[in-house]
């Protein structure tokens, strides 16, 4: 089972997809049918309250108001006030007792780029490191970036036409005026743009060009984003992930330990401040090997960070003897790793007692909210009351 594969599982209750190189998990998105609020989702709201910090509370039908930052650089907010309507396009989740947060800054996706209403610039994806290329797209996107959108170009657009990235780029700003004048005449609060087709968001965020794709649905495949695609249909009694080795890998997923092949560890705690991951010698004896073992986890650490989609503040606890040149070696390491992940994240830097920190986007829940729910006995903590103790009270 060798290359880069996407399995998209469609018999479920909710959408799968899983990106693997050579058989190994590196991605998985589970897109819930029946999601009520999704990240993309566009509302006619209404301002029900402003704090003196600028976060604002909007009303978009739901029984919760969505959290919106109302002094962020590009939101189209200045002069606005308690009671005024107000368009806004969903960016985070909600999830445990989190709201979702919105903005007015209303974007669109495609397979080649992203616009923006929010008079920014023009973004071409690391990935495309020829300049020749990235000043010819870069050109393609110019006359709409100076009618007022910032423009994101992903790397599929390397391998497309100029005439299909620049329709594209013209049609997604073509979108987005149409949903800004549907905004003006909608009373709200009200949807004004669901997204309708979960596998071709799975698709368009996955990059399917640069994949094969497995599905286990045959009416999928008329999907645009299946168009370039090297797509097969599995038909197989076996379910799809199980077949392939992948309900195999979910299922080693949450494990708190992660064992390394040079006989370390690491172990993952995901808590509501911020995700530790510390890194242990386990079975290796050998002291000399700790930059062997913390490079082997810097790796590791990415690889899981990608797979549970961990966000918000994390923290890496190499093994001790870190030197400047260890930390900037493992730096390198992280940044490299990180290239592969499609959430922007972050390397902080080592803090005075040795831990290196990292902060990642946070877009969707992380991978366990959608597997696991907090235990009511323990609140979520993983403890419950020794039976010696409970005698006791």
């Amino acid at each position: 089972m060798s290359g880069r594969r996407i399995f998209i599982d469609c018999l479920s209750p909710c959408y799968r997809a899983a990106l693997t190189d050579d058989g190994i998990l590196t991605e998985l998105i589970f897109q819930n049918k029946d999601d009520e609020v999704c990240v993309g989702d566009i509302y006619a709201g209404r301002i029900e309250k402003i704090l003196p910090s600028g976060i604002g509370f909007v009303n978009i039908g739901h029984k919760t108001p969505v959290f919106l930052q109302m002094n962020e650089k590009g939101e189209n907010t200045q002069g606005a006030k308690q009671g005024q309507d107000i368009l806004v396009q969903i960016t985070k989740e909600a999830f445990d007792n989190k709201r979702a947060v919105c903005t007015t800054r209303i974007s669109r996706a495609g397979k080649y780029c992203v616009l923006v209403k929010d008079n920014g610039g023009i973004g071409i994806s690391a990935k495309i490191t020829d300049e020749d290329a990235r000043e010819r797209l870069r050109k393609l996107a110019d006359d709409k970036n100076k009618e007022g959108y910032s423009i994101v170009i992903r790397t599929g657009a390397l391998n497309a036409s100029e005439s299909e990235v620049k329709e594209e780029i013209d049609s997604l700003a073509y979108e987005i005026s149409k949903i800004e004048e549907r905004g003006k005449y909608t009373k709200a609060p009200a949807i004004i743009y669901k997204e309708t087709d979960p596998i071709g968001k799975i698709l368009r965020d996955m990059g399917s060009e640069e994949y094969s794709v497995v599905v286990n649905d045959s009416s999928i495949i008329e999907n645009e984003y299946f168009k370039n695609a090297n797509v097969e249909v599995y038909t197989g009694n076996v379910p799809l992930f199980v077949n392939y080795g992948i309900e195999r890998q979910i299922e080693k997923l949450f494990n708190k330990r992660v064992w390394l092949k040079s006989g370390g560890y690491i172990v993952i705690d995901e808590t509501e401040a911020m995700n530790v991951i510390d890194v242990n010698s386990g079975k290796s004896v050998n002291v000399k090997d700790s930059l062997k073992i913390n490079i082997e986890a810097a790796r590791e650490a990415a690889r899981q960070i990608r797979l549970r989609n961990l966000n918000g503040m994390i923290i890496i606890d190499f093994i001790s003897g870190k030197s400047k040149e260890q930390n900037e070696i493992l730096s390198r390491v992280l940044k490299e790793e990180f290239l592969k992940d499609r959430v922007k994240t972050y390397i902080v830097g080592m803090t005075e007692l040795g831990l290196m920190q990292i902060t990642r986007e946070k877009h969707r829940k992380p991978l366990s909210r959608y597997i696991y729910h907090k235990c009511p006995l323990c609140g979520g903590a993983g403890y419950v009351k020794d039976n010696v103790y409970m005698d006791l009270t």
